[in-house]
Formats: structure tokens, sequence, C-alpha cells
């Protein structure tokens, strides 16, 4: 399983004009929110770009087999909640799906239309389509939570965009939550209460995030 990078390398600055600091949240690490946004005055197509430019249209696989660019199909124009997972994961993955079940059901009203929940596998050899497709079921997911998998070499890239390491031994305990709207991101401890979490997924989606 990833784990954060201490400091995510500018990924704000060099892709959105946003800078967040994502600070070491696996098991043992600090549960501190942290990661205090700043934005730039750049324009939003200038935005856009360098953030395209940045996440890249890695393609992945989703849970229904379809083949989606990691930035144009996933991630552009929406909020969305990542999470990196494994099905054969007994401790922590369990417990963050249970959390990203219950939040999505808070959030239900909003689910599959501006925010989604982006759950990417970290073993996608074991982790095909079709055996994410049965594991999504144990946790009710709906339309607006989807999970990925790809080439070894693909989910890697995007890990890496997004800051992890692979590491299965160290179980993240944080959400990465972004509006690629207003390139606003922030890490959320998981282990907060699923209501506390939800608002500031809110929040995030409205914009309305100091």
């Amino acid at each position: 399983m990833p784990t954060f990078r201490p400091i995510l390398r500018l990924v704000a600055a060099s892709a959105m004009g946003v800078l967040f600091s994502l600070g070491a949240l696996a098991h043992g690490g600090s549960h501190e929110p942290g990661g205090k946004v700043e934005t730039r005055n750049v324009s939003a197509s200038d935005t856009e770009a360098k953030a395209r430019e940045y996440f890249t249209d890695t393609v992945l696989t989703s849970h229904t087999g379809d083949s989606l660019k990691f930035y144009s199909d996933i991630l552009e124009g929406r909020t969305v909640v990542i999470s990196f997972m494994f099905t054969t994961c007994e401790d922590a993955c369990p417990l963050i799906n249970a959390t990203l079940q219950r939040i999505q059901e808070r959030l239900k009203d909003r689910m599959g239309k501006d925010i989604f929940i982006i759950s990417i596998t970290v073993d996608p050899k074991v982790d095909t389509a079709p055996v994410l497709a049965s594991y999504r079921k144990q946790f009710k997911a709906g339309a607006g939570w989807l999970f990925f998998t790809g080439s070894e070499k693909n989910v890697e890239t995007v890990s890496g965009k997004m800051g992890q390491v692979f590491d299965k031994e160290a179980h993240l305990t944080a959400l990465l939550v972004g509006n690629t709207k207003t390139a606003r991101w922030r890490k959320i401890p998981a282990n907060l209460s699923d209501a506390i979490i939800a608002a500031q997924i809110q929040d995030i989606a409205d914009g309305t995030y100091d």
C-alpha cells in the first residue's frame, strides 16, 4: 500500500498554481490535517492546462473494464476523493472503505454528479477489473464510486503524481480530496468521523473551504 511522501513535490506549483503539503499519514505517521492550500493568481485556462500536463492522461481501467484517461476522464471538472487500496488488504483498507461507504450515503444527492470517490488499486496484477467489480459490491458502491486498475507502469505513474510510493507494509490512512475546477486540494485523515469528512468534502466542492 502506498504512503504519502513527506512533501509532495510542489505538485500544485508545477501543475495548477496551487501548493499543498502531504505529510506522512501511514500507520504510525502524523494524523494532523495539515496541508494548507495556497492559490496563485492564474487564469482558469492556465490552471487546467497545467493540471492536465502534470496529472497526465495516463490510461487506467475502471471496474467496468473501460479505459479512461486519468485527468481528462477521471479528474477534470469534478471534486474527487482519492483513495489507494488493494482487495487482499485485511486491515486499513476495509476500514477506510467502510468510512467511504458511509460518506457515500451522506453525499448521495451529489455522488456521480459533481462528487466522485476514486479508489485505485496498488496491486494491479491481482486486482483486475472483474476482481474490483466484485469487491466494490461489499461496500455497496454506487455509480459515483469508481474503482480503477491498469498496467503496473500506469498505476505507478498515477500514484507518483498523487505523491504516493508503493509500500504494502504501510497502509494509507488519509484521503486526498480535490476540486479540479478551483484547484483546491486537501488531505483528510480517514480516521476522522464520516460526518466531518463529508462536510469537508462538501466545502471543497462548494469552494467554501478555507
